[in-house]
């Protein structure tokens, strides 16, 4: 008897002692998702107009897509409308909010399996100038300790959209239609 009761008091003295050590180590391993809190950027930071004509603004942005290794998902040059692809952003693009873990918050990193989708409208403006605007769509996968993988959507931060923007606006400037020279008879 004095052995049963021996053995169920160092069973409670262990579980008594172990029990907020195991539910501190359970706290410290699990982790928060903390939403992007970013705003994303004004309708008027994502648009510029150029003065020139639609058809060569259309292929400055398709010059731009492909010096950028964007994939074209759609392209529809009676909407104006260009659908693009890839994989390669990082947290200067766009905010995806942040991980609280052991050694407290960071920053959600984006991994090789995130994407970000730019959607391209050249319009035209009368007959010699066209309106260009790029919007970002940033979703990566997030990997929460003992929580299951999450698709979030991240905040665009503008830069991306800025950078391409540029870039239009330089190439639309270097495109000029050929001149016609009459042959000498």
């Amino acid at each position: 008897m004095n052995r049963a009761i021996a053995t169920a008091t160092i069973t409670i003295t262990l579980v008594r002692r172990w029990t907020p050590v195991a539910l501190a180590m359970a706290s410290m391993a699990s982790a928060c998702f903390y939403p992007p809190t970013q705003k994303p950027p004004a309708p008027s930071k994502d648009e510029v107009t150029l003065a020139q004509p639609y058809d060569l603004v259309w292929d400055a942005v398709h010059n731009v897509i492909r010096e950028n290794k964007l994939r074209v998902n759609a392209d529809d040059p009676n909407q104006g409308i260009i659908e693009t692809e890839t994989n390669r952003f990082t947290l200067d693009d766009a905010d995806c909010g942040k991980l609280k873990g052991v050694s407290g918050k960071y920053a959600a990193e984006p991994d090789r399996a995130a994407t970000v989708v730019y959607y391209f409208r050249v319009k035209p403006k009368g007959h010699e100038a066209s309106i260009v605007s790029v919007q970002a769509t940033f979703s990566a996968p997030l990997y929460i300790p003992l929580h299951r993988p999450r698709d979030e959507q991240c905040v665009s931060r503008g830069k991306a959209e800025a950078r391409l923007l540029k870039q239009v606006a330089e190439e639309a400037a270097a495109i000029h239609r050929p001149t016609f020279v009459k042959p000498a008879s």
